[in-house]
């Protein structure tokens, strides 16, 4: 077999996003054998929860690009005086030293989305995925919008025997969508700044856990062959499809964070006359692991959300469905590090 190919992605997360719709919308019509001839090597500048996984698996990562140095000089509005930071001998040293690879599993988003038309029918985009998902308030807004034509377009040419096909990076992930979604990566829906529902959002979020072999919290009594359903006011839902850090074991399962929005019961207060009065609003969190499926709606079914998946945005969501793996052969998307363990 060849020495893979090192291709190097430099950018965001929502680069990140393109260049993975890209590979598994090429690979899909590919044998099996053309899953081992590439190694991406992932150089993130910003915000970057699969570079965070990828820096807790490797130490020797994490210095080179997780430091308080790179994040200082990519995170700046405007360029250092004087740059002190060997940005191209850190990057060299990387492509040359990558031998390790890390296969993180692809997943699935199937979003369900509102027409431009009202008299037209809704339709569904499939969308491969490897990082976070999140519902409600989001700390770090996505700078990529998938909506438009204006999305950023991967040009990753594979040599091919059959017939060329379009080079582009199509709307869909896939031209055939699978019966059901899968998911490997993570995605995020958020409210629109200026929507009405302000920083909460009722949602209803069904999901089912996976084999009974999954871990799970202790005490944990939630069927695994049933539907489990949420059904509150959220300040936010995070579905993560990364493992915990520090672990090169990867999960065939997800797990989702929930910030729930709790109101106090109510006080009475000395005075007959008045009124009992409202505590202030609390927050309550909880975590779920092992889920193999989630769907996510609003309570009002007016109500649209806007879905940022990798750090790309997806707006006029009706609902949309997450499940823990991709479902084609392209299960997978190859990273190179420079070992395969925390140590170095």
């Amino acid at each position: 077999m060849p020495r893979p190919v090192k291709v190097a992605a430099v950018g965001s997360q929502s680069y990140l996003s393109s260049i993975l719709r890209f590979f598994v919308k090429s690979l899909a019509s590919k044998t099996s054998d053309w899953l081992g001839y590439m190694r991406f090597l992932i150089i993130p500048l910003g915000s970057h929860p699969v570079a965070k996984y990828l820096g807790s698996v490797d130490s020797r990562y994490s210095s080179t690009f997780l430091d308080s140095g790179w994040r200082d000089l990519f995170n700046r509005s405007e360029p250092p005086v004087s740059e002190h930071l060997d940005v191209v001998g850190r990057v060299m040293q990387y492509i040359s030293s990558a031998g390790v690879t890390h296969q993180l599993p692809v997943a699935e988003a199937m979003l369900t989305c509102r027409h431009k038309f009202p008299d037209e029918d809704s339709y569904q985009k499939f969308i491969p995925f490897i990082g976070v998902v999140k519902v409600g308030l989001v700390e770090d807004s996505p700078s990529t919008t998938g909506d438009g034509d204006d999305s950023p377009v991967v040009s990753l040419t594979v040599p091919s025997t059959s017939p060329p096909s379009s080079s582009g990076l199509s709307r869909d992930a896939m031209a055939t969508p699978p019966s059901s979604p899968s998911m490997s990566s993570a995605l995020a829906v958020v409210g629109s700044p200026s929507s009405p529902y302000g920083d909460v959002i009722g949602l209803q979020v069904d999901y089912w856990l996976g084999h009974p072999g999954e871990r799970r919290r202790e005490g944990d009594k939630r069927d695994a062959s049933s539907k489990n359903t949420l059904k509150s006011v959220f300040r936010s839902v995070q579905v993560s499809r990364l493992p915990h850090g520090g672990e090169a074991q990867l999960s065939s399962t997800m797990a989702m964070t929930v910030v729930t929005k709790e109101k106090n019961k109510k006080v009475p207060t000395i005075f007959l006359s008045k009124k009992p009065r409202e505590k202030e609003v609390d927050s309550k969190s909880q975590v779920i692991e092992g889920i193999s499926r989630l769907i996510c709606s609003a309570k009002q079914q007016q109500t649209m959300l806007r879905v940022s998946i990798d750090g790309v945005e997806w707006s006029d969501i009706k609902f949309f469905q997450l499940a823990a793996q991709w479902p084609t052969h392209v299960k997978h998307f190859p990273v190179g590090l420079f070992s395969g363990s925390k140590a170095t």
